[in-house]
């Protein structure tokens, strides 16, 4: 009868352990519960007062190509002299040809890749050797041609000596090794790309001018800089004609059109400075369904307008261009498409290496409309797209219901409130099975001193 009495306490006391560790794993549970839901509100909270959109990155990390350009032999570059006159009045055959031979592979890419670089005239010849066999940029305009014959080893090779003087009138001289004869001058502005090889002197027109020496591949077309535009010219930009429908053209061809060279100059302008950039969208025109209708039917009236304009990049890309009047390396293009507007693409240009968000969801831009430009779709539809040039682009917010934050919160508190009522009914019945439970322990004891 004793060993049946022990065998229920024990049998009890197991029930009562496990009964107390369900009712612990409950309290803690619904603990976690709360705590979870309490942070679900607070990373809601700060995900609705962080702003929706954040500006494109614009620039990209560059990678340094330097080390492959073909380095000149030092030796030979130390020969080279030009601390007095006499010395100037020479060049030294063995080196030239060193860097006559470098010039031949020079090509724009490389000064492009190396920002560049300018050659500094106010160093004078004492910094002469610093600079000795390195590229620079150059521009300027012509002063005189002439073409050369330079004789080396029994070897006749034909050169043109271009005397150039530069915006700030400094004169440089530069040997064309490739002497080409057939490069279209527009207007008497050149770029000069080439290797820095001593000062040299030279009679001119009675006068001995004294210079830098370059050599190099061939002198290029350029133009002068144009000056910051902040805000597009309507009446410059009235002279826009508007491809009509059923035409086909390349839209690379507008890489050439002087009406865009002018909106990417008033757009890099007003991209790169704040003050100008509020006030320029500040009264945006929003491209939905009707203004686009509006749009293509009036095209003349809404030239040069400031729009603001969303929808998905299909396609992106960037064309290094050659010398312009904005000196700027290259033109960005992208085609857009927004089904709440219309199933037709729209064409976006910008200045520079620009970030069109592809691949990041809908964006929204501001652009300045440009014209309307015909071209065809890949099944061959003849089709017109607006062309703007934009001057930024943020990710746009994700469409939800108006009050799709509310509801959210709203189930979350409604979640800790049932928590939290849970949380005190299970310490209800905790406090309740203890009595109970302590009762039991009372009248067993009892018993057991009866007994």
């Amino acid at each position: 009868m004793t060993l049946d009495r022990e065998e229920k306490r024990r049998l009890l006391e197991r029930k009562l352990a496990e009964a107390k560790h369900k009712e612990k794993r409950k309290l803690v549970m619904s603990v976690i519960g709360i705590v979870i839901c309490g942070a679900l509100i607070f990373g809601v909270n700060m995900k609705a007062n962080k702003s929706a959109g954040e500006s494109m990155e614009q620039g990209r990390p560059q990678t340094s190509y330097s080390g492959l350009l073909t380095d000149l032999n030092p030796n030979l570059l130390a020969q080279i002299e030009d601390g007095t006159r006499s010395e100037r009045l020479t060049k030294e055959q063995i080196p030239f040809q060193e860097v006559r031979k470098g010039a031949l592979a020079l090509v724009a890419t490389w000064l492009y890749v190396l920002g560049e670089p300018r050659f500094p005239f106010e160093d004078g010849v004492d910094g002469a050797d610093q600079q000795r066999g390195k590229p620079f940029r150059l521009r300027g305009e012509i002063v005189d041609r002439r073409d050369e014959i330079n004789v080396f080893e029994n070897k006749e090779q034909n050169e043109v000596w271009w005397l150039l003087r530069t915006l700030e009138g400094q004169y440089f001289y530069y040997v064309d090794v490739s002497a080409s004869s057939d490069i279209p001058i527009l207007e008497n502005f050149v770029l000069a790309d080439g290797y820095f090889f001593k000062y040299y002197e030279k009679k001119f027109e009675g006068e001995w001018i004294t210079a830098p020496l370059f050599v190099g591949r061939a002198v290029q077309q350029s133009y002068r800089r144009v000056a910051d535009v902040p805000e597009p010219s309507l009446a410059l930009l009235a002279e826009v004609k508007d491809h009509p429908i059923g035409t086909h053209n390349n839209p690379t061809k507008l890489d050439t059109n002087p009406y865009l060279w002018h909106l990417l100059n008033v757009a890099r302008t007003v991209g790169h400075d704040e003050e100008l950039h509020e006030k320029a969208i500040e009264d945006a025109i929003v491209l939905n369904e009707a203004t686009l209708k509006d749009l293509a039917q009036s095209p003349a009236i809404f030239r040069g307008r400031m729009f603001e304009l969303g929808g998905m990049v299909r396609e992106a890309s960037t064309s290094q261009m050659s010398e312009n009047p904005l000196r700027e390396r290259n033109i960005s293009s992208a085609w857009i498409r927004n089904d709440l507007v219309g199933t037709n693409l729209s064409h976006l240009k910008a200045p520079g290496d620009f970030d069109f968000g592809a691949n990041q969801g809908p964006i929204i831009y501001h652009g300045y409309f440009l014209m309307l430009w015909a071209y065809e779709d890949t099944k061959g539809n003849r089709l017109r797209t607006p062309v703007f040039v934009v001057v930024d682009a943020v990710a746009q917010e994700k469409i939800t219901p108006p009050f799709a934050g509310q509801m959210v919160l709203m189930f979350l508190a409604i979640a800790i409130v049932i928590g939290i009522f849970l949380f005190m009914l299970i310490r209800r019945d905790k406090r309740a099975s203890d009595v109970a439970l302590a009762k039991v322990a009372a009248r067993r004891a009892s018993r057991r001193k009866d007994s």
